[in-house]
């Protein structure tokens, strides 16, 4: 696994580069944007850790121009900004995930390994979570092998969740993504189609397998 770590200062960049070589990762580790984006575009990497304050750009720049040019590798931001309206901003801007400094490295590592893991599955075909399978070719999603019905808006948005599982996402990300700007300008039709959609996908008297994250969205459970 190859990580592009963007850190500029040295006491933290190197922790953290030897921390995840001794896990057996390639670790490039480079301090400024500029050297980030030359590094993220001519070369391919699992993940990238990122320090959202660096020299001579907000990171978060970095975030933006990658998913402008198609780039969909991973990015988790390191930040002292860990406030809700910074993170919304982050994953407005492309990031995946947020871990405010000071970190403990076991969470920086086992949240690294999440983002390659659903990445990992994000362009398949066939999207299996529990006992949930998602064909996004047929456009059909079963449960326990038995077939559920889903409108048009319906399996979008659950194919959105799923792709996304266990990241939390934002009422206005997934309305952008889903609805793509038509038919909707309130956040809350986001609520009333997650509604419909857990009234066909959820067992009684079993967590829902989407989550509300209080004050935040929501996030399709990856595992019980």
């Amino acid at each position: 696994m190859r990580l592009l770590l963007v850190e500029d200062e040295p006491a933290i960049g190197s922790y953290i580069q030897e921390h995840f070589q001794d896990l057996g990762y390639s670790v490039i580790w480079v301090r400024t944007y500029e050297d980030a984006l030359e590094t993220a575009v001519v070369e391919e990497f699992d993940c990238i850790i990122l320090d959202r304050r660096l020299p001579d750009q907000d990171g978060l720049e970095l975030c933006r121009e990658l998913r402008q040019q198609g780039n969909n590798t991973p990015v988790l931001v390191l930040t002292a900004l860990s406030g809700v309206d910074q993170r919304v901003e982050g994953l407005h801007l492309g990031a995946d995930d947020y871990l405010a400094k000071p970190f403990d490295m076991d969470e920086l590592a086992a949240r690294v390994q999440a983002l390659i893991r659903r990445s990992s599955y994000r362009n398949q075909p066939n999207l299996t979570i529990r006992n949930i399978t998602l064909n996004s070719m047929t456009r059909t999603v079963t449960i326990d092998q038995r077939q559920v019905a889903l409108s048009n808006r319906e399996f979008l948005l659950l194919e959105y969740l799923m792709r996304h599982a266990d990241q939390a996402l934002t009422r206005s990300q997934i309305l952008e993504h889903v609805w793509e700007g038509q038919q909707a300008s309130d956040t809350n039709i986001v609520d009333v189609y997650i509604n419909y959609i857990r009234k066909k996908i959820d067992i009684d008297g079993q967590p829902s397998n989407i989550e509300t994250v209080r004050g935040y969205g929501y996030r399709f459970r990856y595992e019980d």
